[in-house]
């Protein structure tokens, strides 16, 4: 389905007491898409998901929550095309993003990959 597409990938790991802040970054940001990225020809927006849920370790919660957001463009010049965009929308969202990633436990970053396999 998606396969040869291309994928960003942002994963954020914070104690519940942020678990509003997520929500409106996650709210704030899907605004932000929905008004500045194409949904047709080579920077395509194919994917915009944002999911939340607990964090697990070895099989058990560890009581921090997971933000999990999953971009997938037509191609690289889609990503190319969101990066240079997100220079200039600070004024879409009510809180820092920055901010947020500093109050969190953890950061996963992929900026770009391959999609491999898709259904």
């Amino acid at each position: 389905m998606y396969q040869n597409k291309k994928q960003l990938q942002f994963i954020w790991i914070f104690k519940p007491e942020f678990s509003d802040v997520a929500k409106r970054v996650a709210e704030d940001h899907v605004k932000w898409m929905n008004e500045t990225h194409t949904k047709e020809g080579e920077k395509a927006l194919i994917v915009l998901n944002w999911s939340i849920g607990p964090e697990f370790k070895e099989g058990a919660e560890t009581g921090n929550i997971a933000l999990i957001l999953t971009e997938i463009y037509e191609n690289q010049a889609g990503i190319d095309n969101h990066f240079m965009l997100a220079q200039n929308n600070r004024s879409y969202f009510r809180d820092d993003l920055d901010e947020f990633a500093k109050n969190c436990e953890q950061r996963v970053t992929i900026h770009s990959s391959d999609v491999i396999q898709s259904i």
